[in-house]
C-alpha cells in the first residue's frame, strides 16, 4: 500500500532492531560508570612533575616533588605542560579501552576521523 511493502517475517524479527537498542544502551550505561572514575596520569621528562585529568581532559592535580623547584620557570613550565599531555593521552588512551568493550566494532581512530570531518564542515 502506498508503494511500501514491509518485508514478512516474524514477530521476533519486528522487534530485534528494538532489543538489540536497548543493549546497546544498557551497555553503555555501563560504560558510562567506568568513564567516569577514568584518571590519567602523566609525568614530565624529568619524571619530576606528575599530573592527572580527568576523562574529559579537566586538571585534578600537578605534584611537584623537591627537584622540580630547582627547574628554571621555563624549564618547569614544559615538564608541566609535557605531563598534562601524557595524562590526557592516558585518559584518552583508558576511554577508547572502555568504547571498545561497550561497543561492538568501535574503531576509535575511525570515530575520531568522522567527528573531525563533520567539524569541518561547520567552518
Amino acid at each position: 500500500m502506498y508503494g511500501f511493502d514491509q518485508p514478512s517475517g516474524d514477530e521476533e524479527d519486528v522487534d530485534a532492531p528494538a532489543r538489540q537498542a536497548d543493549q546497546l544502551m544498557a551497555r553503555m550505561e555501563a560504560a558510562q560508570e567506568h568513564l567516569d572514575k577514568i584518571v590519567g596520569t602523566g609525568r614530565g621528562p624529568s619524571r619530576h612533575v606528575t599530573a592527572s585529568v580527568d576523562q574529559e581532559g579537566r586538571v585534578l592535580d600537578v605534584t611537584f616533588d623537591a627537584r622540580a623547584m630547582r627547574l628554571g620557570s621555563r624549564d618547569l613550565a614544559d615538564e608541566v605542560l609535557a605531563a598534562l599531555g601524557e595524562a590526557c593521552a592516558d585518559a584518552e588512551r583508558q576511554t577508547d579501552e572502555v568504547l571498545r568493550e561497550a561497543i561492538p566494532g568501535y574503531d576509535p581512530v575511525a570515530a575520531r576521523a568522522e567527528l573531525e570531518q563533520a567539524l569541518a564542515g561547520w567552518d
